[in-house]
């Protein structure tokens, strides 16, 4: 595996873990490929780390079944405002290649309500809200599960329902919010310019609406008596 390619973009570890590959460097005292890369769903506060090429391509057995320790999601794609950010902390964003790919191709590799926490959860409604409008559009333009599951599909309906309705009632004091940052994919960057605020006044109105979303997405489980968050492994 030491010849195996390792592009910029979104790999799922073994134990389900995603993580995001920023880039590659070389060690400069013994000549060894390393990988720099960062766990997603992407951290407020941003925490990079790195393994040797080596340890990232190799393989490990889970239950008995040999398995790749990470492989990559080929058309999980990173948003503008992501690649923004990775830009503002000193990294190269992806390069993109110029390639029509079929729609069906670019929305089947999302999980649905498998966050470890309702922050998590509610960070993720929201980064992917346009990924998962389009996808539910698809579908029902098609009259079809494209690239979707029947399980998923319900789940990716249930949560932009339960968003959309969010926005619109309890949470309506983010919605100029959500819509430029999360619909019209302004970065915290962008919007602070736009606004004309610090980067830090951003940050804290994204904590303060995430943590209202988070409750929100708690308080509904707590009211159905089910929980929409990842099960934790038996062993």
């Amino acid at each position: 595996m030491a010849g195996r390619r390792i592009c910029a973009g979104y790999y799922r570890r073994y134990d389900g873990k995603v993580v995001y590959v920023i880039s590659l460097a070389t060690d400069a005292d013994t000549g060894e490929e390393t990988v720099i890369w960062t766990a997603y769903p992407f951290a407020d506060v941003p925490r990079y780390c790195t393994s040797s090429k080596k340890s990232f391509c190799t393989f490990v057995e889970v239950d008995g079944e040999r398995r790749a320790k990470y492989k990559r999601l080929t058309n999980m794609k990173i948003s503008e405002a992501a690649i923004e950010r990775l830009e503002d902390e000193g990294f190269r964003g992806p390069v993109r290649k110029r390639q029509r790919r079929q729609l069906e191709e670019e929305y089947d590799s999302r999980e649905y309500q498998q966050s470890l926490t309702y922050h998590a959860y509610a960070k993720e409604l929201c980064e992917n809200y346009n990924f998962d409008r389009s996808k539910y559009r698809l579908c029902v333009k098609e009259k079809r599960f494209a690239a979707i599951t029947r399980s998923d599909f319900v789940k990716l309906k249930e949560d932009l329902q339960f968003l959309d309705n969010a926005m619109k009632t309890v949470l309506a004091e983010y919605k100029d919010y959500f819509q430029e940052r999360f619909v019209e994919g302004l970065s915290i960057r962008k919007y602070a310019v736009a606004h004309q605020l610090n980067r830090g006044s951003v940050d804290y109105l994204q904590k303060k609406f995430f943590s209202a979303l988070a409750l929100l997405l708690k308080e509904r489980d707590e009211a159905e008596g089910k929980c929409r968050l990842r099960k934790p492994v038996q062993n």
